[in-house]
Formats: C-alpha cells, structure tokens, sequence
C-alpha cells in the first residue's frame, strides 16, 4: 500500500469516493487529502480530507478537522492515520475533531485504535427549508428591508473584499477559517446580501449553494451602531429574495458553530434539532 497526497489536479481520479463538493474544496486554502493505494489493483482503499483551524490565531492552538473519512478495511486506515496524523503534527495541531454522517464499523475501529472518542450526537447544522425561513415573523411582507441593505450582486468585487476585511477585523469569519481567501463568486450573487453605508459594506450575510442544491449561510456579520437591526435587515432581504427565486421546498443549511449562532437558531426554530451524526475528538500536544 502506498500514502498518496490528494491535490487539485489529482482529485479527479477519487470522484467516486469522495463528495464532489469537498473535491472542489481541495482548491482552498488550509484545505488537505490523503489516500491510501492499493499497489497492485491502483484502487484507493482508504481516504481522508480535513482542514486546518485557527491557523492565523496567535492566541488559539491550531486544530483540524475531519471532513470526509472512508476505509475498507482497518489495516488501510490506519495506514491513513498514521500518515495524518504526521502531516497535522508538522502543522503544530493540538486537537482533531469530526462530525460525519455516518461510520462504518471499519471506520469506527480505525478512529478508536487511533485514539479518538467517538459518538454518536446531534449534529451542529440544522437543516430547513427556504418556505420554512419565508414562513417565520420577520418576513411580513408588508415591511421592507432599507435600500441601504442590498444583494451582492449590486456591489463591486473591492468592495466586497473591504467588507471582508472589516469582518476580518472583528474577528468574524463565520464558519470559513480561510474566508479571507474565498472569492466573491463563491457566493449566491442574488440571495447574499449586506449593508452599504458610504459606499462602504459593513455588514454582511454571504450564502453558499453546493452542487447538491442546498444554501449553506457561511458568514452574518454587521457593525456597530444598528448592528442587530441591520443583521434583521439582511436576513429580511435574502429570504424574501430566496422566496422569489427558489423552491420553496430548497434546503438551507444553518450552522450553529458558536454561541452566537446557536441562540440565533434557537431563536428562529426553538423546536428544530440536528440530525444524529457521529461526532469525535482527540487531543495532541501538552
């Protein structure tokens, strides 16, 4: 068996083992796959991607993690890991966590000879539908969001990117640590919004659409003063443009990856809950 590092131009021959949108993902800075290799048949019997956190945090331990993890049987896997696990100590990571849909027990074993706790718990992203955001009490029609809340298509490629910097500032990168590298296309040009004040953004609420179809909120960000208003606002826009131009039965991904965000969707659906996934975590270091 051969340790084969995953890159952008090899990511192609894994199509079948790997979800096309986490292939596309490789492109992206902190962003890393390995596979192990069959010598004799060239098929691959065991793959991981994962992605570095907090790497431009001076005051925050680098982690990791994991993505996507697949084996077909235990001797591969932990071919894998042990290659893994040589890449992220170069890289200084002191934890490596996952959330994954679902494990083999394979899989499982890999992970628990490797040190990992592993359970099974609710999952971080609640999922709801574009007529389920249109339905909630902040989309009265008859109430507008101000013509200074406006859709990414309205604003200039600098000015995003200044936007994106002032977020940066104040230390919020939604859920992309390398949101600073992320380019402006990544975004639903019509249904991502944010806030213009002297031709200057200082808010925004950027949306992700996969190629599976389902919308992915990454960053909701505005300054102060006005800040929680104009962060209705946006919320406002997008899901009124969403309910224009989509299906109502579209799926949009809601990430609770901090207190801020949890309570935000608690807010919105207090009754909703994440899908059961299993979920793990093993620290390295001091």
């Amino acid at each position: 068996m051969s340790v084969i590092q995953i890159s952008e131009e090899t990511a192609y021959q894994y199509a079948g083992r790997i979800p096309p949108e986490l292939l596309n993902d490789l492109e992206r800075e902190y962003f890393k796959g390995l596979a192990v290799k069959n010598d004799d048949t060239e098929a691959s019997e065991a793959v991981i991607i994962w992605t570095l956190l907090r790497v431009d945090d001076e005051n925050t331990p680098t982690e990791a993690e994991i993505l996507w993890f697949r084996a077909d049987d235990e001797p591969a896997g932990e071919e894998l890991f042990a290659a893994f696990e040589q890449d992220i100590k170069e890289e200084q990571v002191e934890s490596v966590s996952f959330e994954l849909e679902t494990l083999t027990a394979v899989e499982k074993n890999v992970l628990k000879k490797t040190g990992f706790k592993v359970a099974e718990a609710e999952s971080r992203d609640i999922c709801v539908t574009i007529g389920d955001m249109a339905a909630l009490s902040f989309n009265k029609k008859d109430k507008k969001p101000p013509e200074y809340i406006m859709s990414l298509s309205d604003i200039t490629t600098s000015q995003f990117k200044t936007g994106i910097m002032t977020s940066i500032f104040y230390g919020r990168y939604g859920i992309a640590d390398d949101l600073p590298f992320l380019p402006m296309t990544r975004y639903d040009p019509d249904i991502s919004s944010c806030v213009i004040t002297d031709d200057t953004v200082n808010g925004f609420l950027l949306i992700h659409k996969t190629l599976t179809g389902e919308f992915i909120v990454e960053l909701l960000f505005a300054t102060e003063p006005d800040a929680n208003i104009n962060l209705l606002n946006m919320m406002r826009f997008s899901t009124n443009a969403a309910a224009e131009l989509c299906e109502a039965e579209d799926k949009v991904i809601l990430r609770r990856h901090n207190t801020a965000s949890e309570a935000l969707v608690h807010k919105l659906f207090p009754d909703r809950k994440g899908d059961l996934i299993m979920k793990g975590e093993k620290r390295y270091g001091n």
